[in-house]
C-alpha cells in the first residue's frame, strides 16, 4: 500500500510538471541580437506627440528638452532625470512659435539659465523657463547658427553670414550682454553644424545644399581658428562634428561614420551602414564612440562598428534624434513622439 501511494504520487507529480512546461508560454524573441552588444534601456518618455529633436543637461537630474512638430516647438523641463516632465511652452511667446523650420542648439547653462536657437535666432531665459527674451544688446538681427557652453557656463555662439566675415560672440550664463571674441578670418561661408568640446568650438561650412567641405576648429583659449579640409562627395553630409583629441568624429546622413584627422587632409575609410540609415547625433564615450539615428544605435565599443539596438529594422519603430553623455557609463537618448531614455552599453 505505501509503495503504491508513493508510486501514484510520483506519477501525478511527473504529470503535473509535464503539463506545466507544455502550457508555459514561449518567450518572445528579443529585438536585440545576443551576438552583439546590448543596450540597457530605462524609459523616461515625455508625454507628447512632438519629436524631441534637442536637449541638454545641467546635471544628470536637470534636463531641458525641445519637441518639434508641424513648424512649432514645445519646451520641457525635468528635475528628476526624466522621471517626470513639466511642459513650459506657455512661457514662450506664441508669436515666436510660428513657422519654425530648424532647432539648432539647446543649452542648459545654469539651474535658472536656459538658451536655444531656432531659425537662426537665439532665445534665453534667466528664471528657469518662466519667461523668455530674444537676443538683445544690438544683436537682434544677427543670424546665429549654433552655440555652446564653456566650462564656466558662459554662452559662446557663431554668426551665420555668407556675405561678411562672421564673428564669435560670448556672454556670461546669466547676462544678456555680449562681447565679440574674434572675427573669423576670410570666412564668407554659411554654417550649419557646430559643437563645443574640449575647449574647442568645432563647426563645418558647406559649399551647396548637399555636402560640407571644410571643418573649422576654434580654440576658445587662444582664439585661433584652424581649418581641416574634407575631401567630400555628394554623400558626405555630416550632421555633427565632435572634437576628440587629435581627431574629429563625423556623424553623417546616409549611414556614414568617419574621423577627420587634424594632422592630415584626408579622411579615414568611413563606416557605411549597410541600409544607409540616417544618423542624427553622436557621442564620445571615452573608450568608444556611439551614434544614433533612424531606427539604429551603432557603436565601436567591441572594436568594430556594430548595431546594438536593434537588428530587426522592420519591427523596430523607435526613431532616435539626439544622444548626450552623462558620464563614461551612461547616456540619454531622445527621439520621435516624446521618446526619451537613459541607456548604457553592456
Amino acid at each position: 500500500m505505501p509503495f503504491r501511494i508513493f508510486r501514484s504520487n510520483f506519477i501525478f507529480l511527473y504529470f503535473l510538471v509535464l503539463v506545466t512546461f507544455s502550457c508555459k508560454k514561449e518567450e518572445p524573441t528579443p529585438d536585440l541580437n545576443k551576438d552583439k552588444l546590448v543596450i540597457t534601456k530605462n524609459s523616461r518618455n515625455i508625454n507628447t506627440d512632438y519629436d524631441i529633436v534637442g536637449f541638454d543637461t545641467y546635471s544628470e537630474d536637470h534636463i531641458f528638452a525641445i519637441g518639434y512638430n508641424g513648424y512649432k516647438i514645445k519646451l520641457f523641463l525635468s528635475s528628476n532625470g526624466g522621471s517626470s516632465w513639466n511642459d513650459i511652452t506657455s512661457s514662450f511667446h506664441a508669436s515666436w512659435n510660428e513657422s519654425i523650420e530648424m532647432v539648432q542648439s539647446v543649452l542648459y547653462l545654469d539651474i535658472n539659465c536656459l538658451a536655444f536657437i531656432v531659425n537662426d535666432k537665439l532665445y534665453r531665459s534667466y528664471n528657469g523657463g518662466n519667461s523668455w527674451s530674444a537676443t538683445s544688446n544690438g544683436f537682434q538681427t544677427l543670424p546665429i547658427f549654433c552655440a555652446g557652453k564653456t566650462e564656466d557656463g558662459s554662452l559662446l555662439f557663431v554668426e551665420n553670414f555668407s556675405t561678411v566675415p562672421n564673428r564669435v560672440l560670448k556672454s556670461a550664463y546669466d547676462s544678456p550682454v555680449f562681447s565679440v571674441v574674434t572675427t573669423l578670418p576670410n570666412l564668407h561661408r554659411e554654417f550649419e553644424v557646430g559643437r563645443l568640446d574640449e575647449n574647442y568650438f568645432v563647426f563645418l561650412d558647406y559649399q551647396d545644399d548637399y555636402y560640407y567641405d571644410r571643418i573649422h576648429q576654434f580654440n576658445i583659449a587662444t582664439n585661433e581658428v584652424k581649418p581641416v579640409p574634407i575631401f567630400s562627395s555628394a554623400y558626405d553630409y555630416p550632421v555633427e562634428a565632435i572634437k576628440t583629441g587629435e581627431r574629429i568624429f563625423l556623424v553623417g546622413r546616409f549611414g556614414l561614420l568617419d574621423f577627420a584627422s587634424l594632422n592630415e587632409s584626408i579622411l579615414t575609410p568611413p563606416f557605411v551602414h549597410e541600409l544607409n540609415l540616417n544618423y542624427c547625433s553622436g557621442e564620445n564615450m571615452g573608450s568608444y564612440f556611439i551614434a544614433v539615428g533612424e531606427k539604429v544605435i551603432t557603436t565601436n565599443k567591441a572594436g568594430e562598428w556594430k548595431d546594438v539596438y536593434n537588428t530587426g529594422y522592420k519591427k523596430q519603430q523607435d526613431m532616435f534624434r539626439k544622444i548626450k553623455k552623462i558620464n563614461q557609463d551612461y547616456f540619454y537618448v531622445s527621439g520621435d513622439d516624446g521618446l526619451f531614455f537613459k541607456g548604457s552599453i553592456k
